[in-house]
């Protein structure tokens, strides 16, 4: 059987795989193709064949044509997001699919801002923190997303998470999800800093629930600064200053625990005559936050020193790694609600009613939600 070889432009395949971020290992991974075979692709000295190039426009996440364009249709955009990861293991390990993510995100975000325009829906600008003040602000910002304590108070754990997203989003953060971060790069969030409409991402999993709350805060706490940053599960206990980046997210980390837990509404005297587990038990309990992002708080009021903090997170990692190893069936979502948790509120509201006023057909919106054509029209119903 013959095969078909393509006659695209090779810069346009550079060209591709240099927007989507993929250093050429990372290219090869995604798509299959060697790394010499891609190298004499993108130099014109070997024609891919038809499914390699197909593949290979899937995975850079572009419309096949573009790979026969005789320019570009737009330039570089985006810069990289510094890397904040600290942990061995994990720094500077990236994979294919966590640039994907990205990508996907950035294009949310550009198809969001089009049509919220359409819409003339406003799109403020945000506001970022302008002072390194930590002690004592936790109110003030409080008081900008619209968080009472009345509300906190009659929040289960699991709706905390949900409470504080829906005000970070209303703050005009677009907040988004996915399960598909790999495991071997170790980023539990990351946030991705603009003007208007900056960016959170947060890896979603059984296994990560412990500490989304907190990773949610620290982010956003990254974008109050206005900075961008990738971060892993140890960047999220950094204490000392030893270097920018650790200084950045030591203050990260303090924003976050006095925005979830205020300082003034910490009265130590209650924590004195409790055991360490207690303390953490009862911190958990008044602020409706996971164990974990208790005991990060604890160490940042100073109801507890470095050593202890690391031995609760500990014991909450081996609580982790328990339910690892016992097998439960996953509870069956549906799709429209994971992709709603993946996009965010305000990216899928904004998709409907472009699609309720005729500014998009029903299959550009089935393609943006990723989502069954059959399944738009009952997802409108539901939000009138």
């Amino acid at each position: 059987m013959s095969v078909i070889r393509t006659t695209n432009n090779p810069r346009m395949l550079s060209w591709a795989r240099e927007d989507i971020g993929y250093r050429i290992q990372q290219a090869s991974e995604a798509t299959g193709i060697s790394e010499s075979m891609l190298l004499a692709a993108e130099a014109g000295e070997h024609k891919l064949t038809l499914n390699q190039l197909r593949f290979a426009a899937e995975k850079y996440d572009i419309p096949f044509g573009y790979l026969y364009f005789s320019e570009p249709p737009h330039k570089h955009l985006h810069k990289p997001v510094p890397d904040f990861r600290i942990e061995p293991d994990f720094r500077g390990n990236n994979h294919f699919r966590l640039d994907y993510e990205i990508k996907k995100c950035r294009d949310n975000r550009e198809v969001f801002l089009e049509l919220a325009l359409s819409l003339d829906e406003e799109v403020n600008a945000f506001k970022v923190f302008r002072t390194e003040k930590i002690n004592n602000v936790g109110s003030e910002i409080r008081s900008r997303l619209g968080v009472a304590d009345k509300d906190i108070s009659l929040l289960t754990y699991d709706e905390s998470y949900n409470y504080w997203k829906n005000k970070i989003e209303a703050d005009g953060v677009l907040v988004y999800e996915s399960q598909y971060i790999p495991d071997e790069t170790g980023v539990i969030g990351m946030a991705i800093f603009y003007e208007v409409l900056p960016i959170i991402l947060i890896k979603r999993g059984p296994y990560f629930n412990e500490r989304k709350l907190f990773t949610l805060l620290h982010e956003y706490a990254h974008l109050l600064y206005g900075k961008s940053a990738i971060n892993d599960a140890s960047s999220l206990i950094i204490d000392e200053p030893i270097s920018n980046e650790a200084n950045i997210e030591g203050l990260c980390n303090k924003l976050a625990a006095e925005i979830l837990i205020p300082s003034e509404k910490v009265v130590p005297e209650a924590f004195t005559k409790l055991e360490l587990v207690e303390k953490m038990m009862l911190l958990a309990k008044t602020f409706k936050v996971t164990y974990s992002t208790a005991a990060v708080c604890l160490k940042r009021a100073n109801l507890i020193d470095h050593s202890q903090l690391q031995h609760l997170l500990a014991l909450r990692k081996k609580e982790v790694d328990k339910r690892k190893t016992e097998f439960r069936q996953p509870p069956q979502i549906p799709r429209e609600i994971i992709n709603r948790l993946d996009m965010g509120r305000p990216m899928f509201n904004v998709v409907l009613n472009a699609y309720n006023t005729g500014l998009l057909n029903v299959f550009d919106t089935s393609k943006i939600l990723n989502l069954r054509v059959n399944k738009i029209d009952k997802l409108l119903s539901e939000m009138r």
